[in-house]
């Protein structure tokens, strides 16, 4: 019985809310884009079925996974009768607060609910060291954008502060079900700076900043940065580089430990 027919056979709507398309595609020919080994100990977002679970275990050291909907248990433990280098924890990832030491490694076929938000989460997970996920199309080419782009935001900076993205392969909507409305692409990350507390207001700067992308950043930053030498004040948010954008956080921050600033 495939997936499709295993969850209309239970009775099980999937929640929108939860952002729920289980990938129902070939589990080896998606895992053999990655380089996972059985040094690696993985953590996954996202159990569903247990299909890529299972797959995923044969390949690495140990898995935690991760399922918010308690309704999908005896699939999954059907899915994985039997593999005993897995751990399936029913709760939502996002308010997970410990982590095992040691190198992690991270894979998700993203909800499409949230899939942002698990990104920002893993970017403060600083031995999550590199990666693997499924996100829909349109979200993974913001993620990845570079300025001067449409697509460049406030996230495609934040995430490629801490994580540098390759995109492995484009991966239709009928690999899902239900079936979505949109493709989504496979990517790979690294990490290439940890996340340390002088980050915690760098996400509201950025967001403040992309709030007036077309305005220059005379306008925009010096709002609430009074100086900011070096940098061309012609440029608007869009135009600025990754560090560029670290550069005028390092700024801000520090203007804003000043006495009496």
């Amino acid at each position: 019985m495939n997936i499709k027919e295993e969850i209309k056979k239970r009775g099980i709507f999937l929640k929108k809310r939860w952002g729920q398309n289980f990938f129902v595609g070939d589990p080896d020919k998606l895992l053999d884009f990655t380089s996972i080994t059985d040094r690696d100990f993985v953590i996954e977002v996202g159990t569903g079925t247990g299909n890529l679970t299972e797959e995923i275990a044969k390949r690495c050291k140990f898995v935690v996974s991760y399922e918010i909907d308690k309704r999908l248990k005896e699939m999954i433990y059907n899915n994985i009768e039997g593999v005993r280098n897995v751990e399936v924890k029913f709760m939502d990832f996002l308010k997970e607060e410990e982590f095992p030491d040691g190198d992690l490694m991270f894979f998700s076929n993203l909800p499409y609910s949230s899939g942002t938000e698990i990104l920002k989460k893993v970017v403060m997970i600083n031995n999550i060291t590199r990666g693997y996920f499924m996100i829909q199309k349109e979200l993974g080419e913001r993620i990845k954008s570079c300025p001067s782009k449409k697509t460049y935001s406030a996230i495609s900076v934040f995430l490629q502060t801490f994580l540098s993205f390759r995109k492995l392969k484009d991966v239709s909507k009928e690999n899902f079900f239900p079936v979505p409305q949109v493709n989504s692409t496979f990517f790979e990350f690294k990490r290439i700076r940890e996340w340390e507390d002088r980050w915690d207001r760098y996400e509201t700067f950025l967001k403040r900043v992309f709030s007036k992308r077309r305005k220059k950043i005379k306008t925009s930053i010096f709002s609430f940065i009074k100086e900011l030498p070096e940098f061309n004040m012609d440029l608007r948010p869009e135009n600025l580089s990754i560090e560029e954008y670290i550069k005028i956080y390092e700024i801000f921050s520090q203007s804003k430990n000043k006495p009496n600033s």
